[in-house]
């Protein structure tokens, strides 16, 4: 099924290309060297991140016209390109293998926090802003979910926007600042969700399930978050909240847990180049 469960799913394009963390980076006067090698699995500044496998031969519908390619990295980062020259859009999706399932049994949120942090500015790209000010410009949108056991990010844009785009995104993933002071403030936005979610019948309802299922199974977690289970005393004795942000990131996101989907206007090597 390499086809389009992964194109539902993933994000980040440019950077499964053989060259691709670099590139991409480059063009947006990103650093370098940890991107390229966290996301590629090479040394400090490889010339070239190894592609370990590349399948053309995805089967499509009679009628699509669009063209596919799986590529794997050596890092075990795995990536499905899209070339559609028709489109004025190009979208990209990067899904983590991870979720509320792999929460601590006393920081009750915490995979959902991460998802929110990821997004408050990069070592390239240090402004809060700055990666939604731009898709904004662009004509595009963007978005993140935290599942059971799986965390997705994706953002759609102009064409012509994304090389810059997919360099924006993909340091996300490689040099997130996670600082404290996001922290405190983000953990103000996950707890006003979780307050709005008390209004909601559906939510109510799954947390009913959630209540009534085995303790020992972790779909009995609590997954929103709050400020008593981010930032309450079973947490603070963990650390604080923006170290535990980094630690769930630094052991759950690595480039092996990572898929992502890439659709572009360009051919595919020109994508793969990206």
């Amino acid at each position: 099924m390499i086809l389009l469960t992964a194109a539902a799913l993933v994000p980040h394009g440019f950077v499964f290309a053989r060259a691709a963390p670099a590139r991409a980076l480059r063009r947006c006067g990103g650093k370098l060297p940890r991107a390229a090698a966290r996301l590629s699995g090479g040394a400090a500044a490889p010339a070239a991140a190894a592609t370990t496998r590349v399948v053309d031969d995805i089967v499509s519908a009679a009628l699509d016209r669009r063209s596919y390619r799986w590529v794997e990295l050596d890092s075990g980062l795995r990536a499905l390109l899209i070339s559609d020259a028709n489109s004025d859009k190009a979208a990209a999706a990067l899904e983590v293998k991870t979720g509320h399932f792999d929460d601590p049994a006393d920081v009750a949120g915490l995979a959902h926090f991460t998802e929110h942090m990821m997004f408050l500015g990069t070592e390239s790209f240090p402004d809060e802003r700055s990666f939604k000010d731009f898709i904004g410009r662009h004509g595009g949108s963007s978005n993140a979910f935290t599942g059971m056991e799986s965390t997705g990010y994706h953002f759609g844009v102009n064409a012509n926007a994304l090389p810059e785009a997919l360099g924006r995104f993909a340091s996300f993933f490689a040099e997130p600042l996670l600082r404290e002071d996001s922290a405190r403030r983000e953990m103000q936005a996950v707890h006003s969700e979780f307050q709005r979610n008390l209004q909601s019948d559906q939510r109510r309802i799954f947390q009913l399930l959630k209540s009534t299922c085995d303790p020992a199974h972790p779909f009995s977690k609590f997954s929103t978050g709050s400020l008593e289970t981010l930032g309450g005393a079973a947490a603070a004795a963990r650390g604080a909240p923006h170290e535990l942000v980094r630690s769930f990131f630094e052991t759950h996101y690595e480039p092996r847990r990572m898929t992502l989907c890439v659709l572009g206007q360009q051919p595919l090597d020109e994508l793969e180049a990206r």
